[in-house]
């Protein structure tokens, strides 16, 4: 439930959004399974894609799914894995969200593979990088 915020001129009080709680990793499937086919692919694949795709050389921190679990992707299928170094992570994440706002889920793969055809606000990158 919402609660409410009093302003200080009198105006009507500012409507607080309940915090969003992810569950643990652990409570979404990522188990020690997962835990050792993460960094194995790390060993195989160290440095981030998204980076790679812009002439970067960066150490990956995440394995990431290019569709993602909540969206049908499977857990353990490394044709949709990609390593990613954590800012890129973040904005993979924003790129879900985008693609679940606008229906495009199924574009996500394409979007990873292809910079050329992601939406313009994620085509540049990483904010202030160009």
């Amino acid at each position: 439930m919402p609660r409410s915020l009093r302003g200080r001129t009198g105006s009507p009080p500012l409507q607080i959004a309940p915090r969003y709680e992810r569950s643990s990793p652990r409570k979404r499937g990522y188990t020690g399974a997962w835990d050792k086919a993460s960094a194995g692919y790390r060993r195989k694949h160290p440095f981030c894609a998204w980076c790679a795709q812009q002439g970067r050389i960066t150490l990956c921190e995440v394995v990431d799914h290019k569709i993602p679990i909540v969206d049908g992707g499977e857990m353990f299928d490394r044709s949709i894995w990609w390593g990613l170094c954590r800012p890129h992570h973040d904005l993979k994440g924003q790129m879900e969200t985008f693609a679940r706002k606008t229906g495009q889920v199924q574009m996500l793969p394409i979007w990873c593979d292809e910079p050329d055809k992601r939406p313009a606000k994620f085509s540049s990158g990483l904010p202030g990088r160009g």
